[in-house]
C-alpha cells in the first residue's frame, strides 16, 4: 500500500470519528442523565467545557477530513 494512500485512510478515519465527537460534545451540552428527560443544560461550568471540547474537537476531525481528502487526492 502506498503511504499517501494509508495516510488518507487514517487520517480520513480519525476525522470521522474526532467530528462525531465533537458533535456529540457540542449535543450533549453538559447534560446529566437524570436531566435528559426535563431538557436543559447543566451547570455552567460543565456546559463549558463541553463547549470548548466540541468545538475544538469539530475542528480537528474537519482538518484530519481535509488532509485525508488531499493525502486521497495525491495518491489518484
Amino acid at each position: 500500500m502506498q503511504l499517501p494512500l494509508a495516510a488518507g485512510l487514517l487520517l480520513t478515519t480519525v476525522g470521522l470519528a474526532a467530528l462525531a465527537f465533537g458533535v456529540y460534545a457540542l449535543v450533549r451540552g453538559g447534560r446529566r442523565p437524570e436531566d435528559r428527560d426535563r431538557g436543559g443544560l447543566g451547570p455552567l461550568s460543565e456546559r463549558g467545557i463541553h463547549v470548548v471540547a466540541g468545538i475544538r474537537m469539530t475542528l480537528i476531525g474537519l482538518l484530519s477530513l481535509a488532509a485525508g481528502g488531499y493525502f486521497f487526492w495525491s495518491a489518484l
